[in-house]
């Protein structure tokens, strides 16, 4: 027998009462139940997991949306409150049991260090781009056309000869020049 509750009465509604109404499909019950004891839940996680407030929803969450369906296949009456402690400490423990993914920051301090943090690195990055643009355009015409389309487009030397006009072996010559240029010209402004 299922009896539809008036939405403020869910929250007057006993444990025993809310589990009989979601097992009879009612869901505004189990929302009642979430809401009545999702804090001290998360709480009580919180304190299993050294403190780790967003471990400690996830958890909270999982264990709800195992405890929805077992009310939904099970008919055993129960004890509501302490069934769902024991199902947070056990989804608890199992996450405290995980391996600990972690990684080691310094191997990736290169990669991961921001530049545009420090204004001095930036205005560094800034000069060194400049120059480089300006050594580009005092390259030949064809050597820094090879040169960008292979390093910047990644254009393949087949490409680059079709594209010019001139063999492969002419294209690999080109950009090899226009880096024995660049090179020549960074030498020069040490």
């Amino acid at each position: 027998m299922t009896i539809l509750l008036h939405p403020t009465a869910y929250r007057a509604a006993s444990d025993e009462q809310l589990v009989d109404l979601v097992r009879a499909g009612d869901d505004r019950a189990f929302d009642a139940i979430h809401a009545r004891y999702e804090q001290r839940l998360i709480g009580y996680a919180r304190q299993m997991m050294g403190g780790a407030h967003h471990d400690a929803e996830e958890v909270v969450q999982d264990a709800f949306v195992r405890a929805l369906s077992a009310l939904r296949a099970d008919e055993r009456e129960m004890a509501l409150k302490p069934w769902l402690y024991t199902i947070v400490r056990n989804r608890a423990l199992d996450a405290l049991r995980r391996p600990v993914r972690t990684t080691d920051l310094e191997l990736h301090a290169p990669v991961l260090h921001d530049a545009s943090a420090d204004p001095h690195e930036r205005a560094t990055r800034a000069e060194d781009l400049r120059n480089l643009v300006g050594d580009l355009q005092r390259l030949p015409e064809r050597q820094r056309t090879a040169l960008v389309w292979h390093e910047l487009g990644g254009a393949s030397h087949e490409t680059i000869a079709r594209r010019l006009h001139v063999s492969t072996g002419g294209s690999k010559a080109l950009v090899c020049r226009a880096r024995a240029g660049l090179a020549k010209a960074r030498a020069a402004a040490a």
